[in-house]
């Protein structure tokens, strides 16, 4: 199978139309960055050939570009047994497909999916997905990108043809059709007793196993059931006997005469609760009494005492604020002097700073007009030098460009060539006039000269001579022809770059590039003068300093009188120290003074306080009730004293004939004789409703006869058991024979397998030398034996898996090939972990086998694969 062309529109990336056409037979390489469509490619070749028209599945819905809803559209061309053939598919919306070519006429829908199954080699897949099983050759040799990094086993489809040309060139049952056929049947067997991989019962053997479950749980049921029948025998007796031991303790006479004794107990202490309470209550009438007599007289007391020591606060207060007064006085004095000289100090350092700004503001325009005088001697520096950048440039502007000036070398050559030419096939004349001789050249008068003769040419002395000059005639007319048109063609070119030769012009260009260098020198000249003045806030630049000088008047600062800036600075400074000290001065009187006000507020503070306080104490006094002198209440306090203590002594008393009478201690007792009673009758009644229904479980369940049921219930376990028992033989014996069919299929695979193994062998030992594979039953590379030793491919390194997997799938496509089935191998980024050495014989063996069939390598890696010859396809916009 080749394919000579892949068609794309609305799938994936590729939303605007792609062709890409120009596939060969041998090796196709297509080389492109990545992001760009390769894996693109492949996805939509597997699209076209293995997933239906009609399929809506996720994968397909897929196709469409990302936030398009459009229809995918892919049509390749392709040969199979030398005849050529096109098939176009779409998805999605008005989905259809079409299948042209192999010398007939075309077909549509569901017919052409069938014909192109039949034609490949494959069969429908699932509903969801094209299945791997089913894609037959194609889908092991088209392989997406990173899938050749394990030698997976084929497909089923793939497997069955592979299985089909083995045996035909084998000839041997084990491993081919027939063996697959016996064993099927074997394994059918046994799938009715057991599951093939788990070994789980299933089918017969699991209905029987069922039932014996089931039989066992009716014999262990009937057991529970006699089980149950003796323990109701029993559980009656016991629940007969605890009945008449509660009945007797319900009817006790001792615990009615122990009930009503606390009743009576319960009522002496109740009557002395009552006699505590009274006593109590007096008890605290007299507390109460006495303690506010008490606090009366602590208020009179504490009034009494306040207002004697409020006036002595007073007195010392307004003593203290007397005596500070003077000091308070003499603060605000000094304060006022103070300030006076402070505004003294200021208006000093005021008249100096003043003086000092003159004498600065005099200086800077000083040094501005001297600036200026700079400014305009460099601004007509740089004019000087700005006209001869002009003068230079129009040097610079007669360059004539590289490429017209090769042109004119070009012309020029070939008119030095032409003129050559010319003269090697003209005759040399030589004229000399003597006197006033008379020559005419071709009825022209001739000069003395030398001139090249190309064509026949009459020269005539009137009235004298005739001389006919015919130089060699081959070539000479097409020289002559060539030399006018070289020379038009270079007078021409001369003429639009306006020089008189090409001499000239590289004349002109060498003054031009001299030019050139020299307005850089001058730029830079002009630059270095130019330079940033902070005097006059000039930033560089000519631009700047013509700015500058455009804006001023022209006329000069006037300049004052010659001033002495340091002696005017010294005052200055003296002045400000003056100030600063007349300042601090200042600020420390005032802090006095704050002090002042601060202790004067603190003693008014006192003495309002004080008088506060004494006031109070007036009024707590006048407040007091009348009569309430400190000896008639003490005299009170003391005859409230004494009744607290009689009351006292009542209140012990009572208390002490309540604690021998602890009324709740006895009504604990009476309710817990009462509990104890209402639980006895509950478990009486409980008692007789379960022996109500273990006589019901008696009745019901005697006539049956719990040990004839557990006899059947044996019998009926026993027959299962023997007959599980044999239907597990014959699972053992099922697999016994399966594990012998494996055993002998392991066995004489290397005699079935050997021709992929052969050719697998002329790869391996390319890269790997005295190396050999083995494969297992499903033809999925099993394992690599080199120096004797098995190492399964799962362990081998991630370039030698992948290496092996390209190797099997060459060794599969080759027994294929030979088959006749249609063959390509399409390899998408494959060798990535290979190193130089095996990927430079990886691609000798590649290069190898597309000599046999179509092989197409897409890759982003265009070093790797830049010594390989073969095809590059190039993908169009790329």
């Amino acid at each position: 199978m080749k394919i000579l062309s892949i068609e794309l529109e609305n799938f994936r990336k590729f939303r605007k139309p792609l062709a890409l056409t120009g596939f060969a037979d041998g090796l196709n390489i297509v080389v492109e960055p990545n992001e760009t469509g390769k894996s693109t490619l492949l996805e939509a070749l597997r699209a076209a050939f293995f997933i239906r028209h009609s399929a809506k599945n996720e994968l397909v819905r897929s196709f469409c570009p990302f936030g398009d809803d459009v229809a995918p559209k892919i049509a390749v061309t392709f040969e199979v047994d030398g005849k050529e053939w096109r098939l176009e598919k779409q998805f999605l919306k008005s989905p259809h497909v079409r299948l042209a070519g192999g010398g007939g006429g075309q077909i549509e829908s569901d017919a052409a999916e069938d014909r192109l199954q039949t034609l490949l080699g494959f069969e429908k897949g699932n509903n969801r997905n094209s299945d791997p099983e089913t894609r037959g050759a194609l889908g092991l040799l088209w392989v997406e990108q990173a899938s050749a990094f394990s030698a997976e086993a084929p497909g089923r489809v793939a497997r069955d043809d592979i299985r089909g040309a083995l045996e035909a060139e084998v000839g041997t049952m084990l491993g081919g059709r027939r063996f697959d056929l016996v064993r099927a049947r074997i394994d059918e067997a046994y799938g009715q007793l057991r599951t093939a991989r788990s070994g789980k019962s299933t089918g017969r053997l699991a209905e029987a196993e069922a039932t014996l479950g089931a039989a066992r749980q009716r014999r262990m049921a009937a057991e529970a059931m006699l089980k149950e029948y003796e323990e109701a025998l029993s559980a009656l007796e016991t629940a007969q006997t605890a009945k008449r031991l509660i009945e007797r303790d319900l009817a006790d006479p001792e615990q009615a005469e122990r009930r009503q004794k606390l009743n009576e107990d319960l009522k002496l202490a109740e009557s002395a609760q009552l006699r505590l309470s009274a006593a109590a209550a007096r008890h605290a009438e007299s507390e109460a009494a006495v303690t506010a007599a008490h606090q009366l007289l602590t208020r009179i007391n504490d009034a009494h005492q306040r207002r004697s020591e409020a006036e002595q606060r007073l007195e010392d207060a307004q003593s203290t604020l007397a005596k500070q007064q003077a000091d308070y006085d003499a603060a605000t004095t000094d304060e006022a002097q103070k300030r006076v000289a402070l505004a003294d100090a200021r208006t000093v350092r005021a008249a100096a700073d003043e003086a000092l700004q003159r004498a600065r503001a005099q200086m800077a325009l000083n040094a501005r007009r001297d600036a200026l005088e700079r400014a305009r001697a460099r601004l007509i520096e740089v004019r000087a030098l700005e006209s001869a950048v002009t003068e230079k440039l129009r040097a610079v502007g007669q360059i004539i460009a590289e490429d017209q000036l090769g042109k004119l070398a070009a012309l020029d050559r070939a008119a030095t060539e032409a003129r050559a030419v010319h003269a090697a096939g003209a005759v040399t004349l030589d004229i000399e006039l003597l006197g006033d001789v008379a020559l005419l050249m071709d009825g022209q008068p001739a000069a003395t000269g030398r001139f090249e003769i190309a064509r026949q040419t009459d020269l005539v002395i009137p009235d004298t001579a005739r001389v006919t000059i015919t130089p060699p005639m081959a070539g000479v007319r097409s020289a002559e022809a060539a030399l006018e048109s070289a020379n038009d063609a270079l007078a021409k070119a001369l003429q639009a770059a306006g020089a008189d030769s090409y001499a000239a012009a590289i004349t002109r260009n060498e003054n031009a590039r001299a030019a050139r260098q020299e307005v850089d020198a001058l730029r830079r000249q002009i630059d270095a003068i130019c330079l940033a003045d902070p005097t006059l806030d000039l930033k560089p630049g000519a631009e700047a300093l013509k700015a500058l000088l455009e804006s001023d008047s022209g006329e000069d600062v006037a300049t004052g009188a010659t001033l002495d800036l340091a002696e005017l600075e010294t005052a200055f400074a003296s002045a400000r120290e003056r100030e600063e000290v007349a300042s601090a001065i200042l600020e420390e009187v005032q802090q006095a003074l704050r002090s002042a006000e601060t202790v004067r507020a603190r003693l008014d503070a006192d003495c309002a306080a004080a008088t506060r306080d004494l006031v109070t104490a007036v009024q707590v006094i006048e407040a007091l009730p009348e009569g309430a002198l400190a000896e008639t209440i003490a005299a009170r306090l003391a005859a409230e004293n004494e009744e607290l203590g009689r009351r006292a002594e009542i209140f012990a008393q009572a208390e002490a004939t309540a604690s021998n009478l602890d009324g709740d201690r006895i009504r604990r007792s009476i309710d817990n004789i009462d509990i104890a009673g209402r639980q006895a009758n509950e478990e009486r009644v409980q008692l007789i409703a379960r022996i109500a229904a273990l006589e019901a479980t008696i009745a019901r369940e005697g006539p049956k006869g719990p040990p004839s049921i557990l006899t059947e219930a044996v019998e009926a376990e026993e027959a299962l058991t023997a007959q599980c028992e044999r239907l597990q033989h014959e699972a053992e014996v099922l697999e016994l024979l399966r594990n012998t069919l494996r055993f002998a299929g392991e066995e004489v695979s290397r005699t079935f397998l050997g021709p992929v193994t052969q050719r697998a062998a002329r790869y391996v030992n390319r890269i790997l030398p005295n190396s050999d594979l083995s494969f297992d039953e499903d033809l999925g590379l099993k394992a690599l034996r080199r120096h004797g030793i098995d190492e399964a491919s799962d362990d081998l390194s991630r370039g030698t898996q992948e290496q092996l997997a390209v190797l099997t799938r060459l060794a599969f496509a080759d027994l294929l090939l030979e088959k006749g089935a249609p063959v390509s191998l399409i390899l998408d980024d494959p060798l990535v972990y290979s190193d130089d050495s095996r990927l430079e014989v990886m691609t000798d063996i590649l290069l190898d086998a597309s000599k046999r069939m179509q092989i197409i390598l897409l890759t982003c890696r265009a070093k790797a694969f830049r010594h390989v010859a073969g095809k590059r396809i190039t993908l169009p916009g790329v």
